[in-house]
């Protein structure tokens, strides 16, 4: 299966390659291209606007072609792939979408964090959605200063911040940490239950790679 990964950080990659690698994924089956334009936009614009939809729309119809399936990697993006599934033949997924589904099926109390303000509202609206009939509501934060530590490259002490909120979750007794953003993958070596975390990347391969 050829994946197409269209990301807005370049950083993302690598992130996607270590998630493939541990669920041995043969390697070339992933493609990547950055748009880093794409986020930069919707954080001006405090959100996806329909310039952006239509640019991103576009670049998928590219990466389509030479694809089984496109996986929009960036949170902030993601309604975009959920409007995509009808228009194209093949699949068009959202990283979030895998993520949200596989948490309701653990039946568990579920923290899910965030640090870019852009990917607040879509992924509270994809995680109140997914988790509407469920028996638990997940609780979801935006953990402060963590993105202006990303934007600055200061990669090692925003892993750290994502990493301390997660183990206060589990302190507070959260049996599940979600972290929602791709970027944020890294982090849940740090966190000391790290099994009781489900990071983005390998959320979604797992789940395009069920459809196979």
């Amino acid at each position: 299966m050829r994946i197409a990964c269209l990301h807005t950080a370049a950083s993302n990659i690598d992130i996607f390659e270590r998630a493939a690698a541990g669920l041995q994924l043969k390697a070339g089956q992933l493609s990547h291209t950055v748009h880093n334009e794409l986020l930069d936009e919707a954080e001006q614009h405090g959100g996806i606007t329909q310039a952006v939809e239509t640019k991103t729309l576009q670049i998928v119809n590219a990466l389509i072609t030479q694809a089984d399936a496109v996986l929009i990697t960036c949170s902030t993006l993601g309604s975009i792939a959920d409007n995509a599934r009808t228009l194209f033949a093949k699949p068009v997924l959202r990283t979030d979408r895998a993520l949200a589904e596989q948490a309701v099926l653990t039946g568990q109390s579920v923290t899910v964090l965030c640090t870019a303000p852009t990917t607040m509202q879509p992924t509270t609206a994809l995680f109140r959605q997914v988790f509407a009939g469920a028996q638990v509501a997940p609780d979801i934060r935006l953990i402060d200063g963590a993105w202006d530590l990303f934007r600055a490259g200061e990669i090692k002490a925003y892993e750290r911040a994502i990493a301390d909120t997660a183990n206060a979750a589990h302190d507070a007794s959260s049996q599940l940490v979600v972290l929602a953003q791709t970027s944020m993958a890294n982090a849940a070596a740090l966190i000391r239950h790290e099994e009781r975390v489900l990071d983005a990347p390998s959320a979604a391969l797992r789940q395009l790679l069920l459809r196979v």
